[in-house]
């Protein structure tokens, strides 16, 4: 996700300082955010990573999972380091069943540093969309993100990055969960993805494993 003033004096312009040529990673960053070629990875499978949409621009996202369900979110990217957005879930829409909403959710995310070549980039955010919610128990069997702070940083080969993070979605008793993950572009229009998600309780841990191939450069299906 403008030229420097000169100082000037009476008798003569002072000299414009030298430039100072930015980090490696902090350009390639500055690049990947700005360069528009492409839809950033805004998560790999379910974990967030630190990268953002481009300011002024948007994305539509349709999740299809078990029970029939479709999650549909929009985020944009009304700020340079903010996104915001919201998602609408419906169960039983496909198949069998009585379709029925489930209530929505909201989706937000500040990129707080862009990183260097030894510091990653980090994000704050907020995600509350849950998935399979259980009439019986008013309650999701797969919990929501909830507040997360999240840092992702390339490592050992171009495009492949490794996120980690911190995350609480439950505020009642603060529990506070982890997750790692790692994202590998091989080629510029398929990318593998790899993660390990609500590491508390050995019970409640996931893994997750995908592929992400992009039809266009904005349009992509995982």
């Amino acid at each position: 996700h403008g030229p420097m003033p000169t100082a000037r004096c009476q008798t003569a312009p002072a000299p414009a300082p030298a430039p100072v040529p930015a980090p490696a990673a902090e350009i390639r960053a500055r690049a990947k955010n700005e360069s528009g070629d492409e839809s950033p990875q805004i998560e790999a499978v379910d974990i967030p990573t630190a990268d953002i949409l481009d300011p002024s621009t948007y994305a539509m996202n349709f999740r299809f999972y078990s029970q029939g369900g479709i999650a549909s979110r929009l985020v944009i990217g009304p700020l340079k380091r903010v996104n915001l957005g919201v998602t609408f879930d419906a169960q039983h829409i496909v198949g069998g069943g009585d379709p029925h909403m489930v209530r929505p959710s909201i989706y937000f995310k500040l990129r707080a540093f862009d990183g260097t070549d030894v510091l990653p980039a980090l994000a704050l955010g907020y995600n509350n969309q849950a998935y399979l919610y259980q009439n019986s128990t008013r309650d999701f069997l797969q919990k929501e993100m909830g507040l997360y702070v999240v840092g992702s940083h390339e490592i050992f080969i171009p495009d492949f990055e490794l996120h980690a993070g911190m995350n609480i979605n439950e505020f009642d008793n603060t529990k506070l969960y982890g997750f790692f993950g790692a994202t590998y572009k091989i080629v510029p229009s398929f990318a593998l993805m790899a993660e390990y998600d609500n590491i508390r309780n050995g019970f409640d841990n996931r893994v997750n494993l995908g592929g992400r191939y992009w039809l266009t450069s904005y349009f992509n299906v995982d």
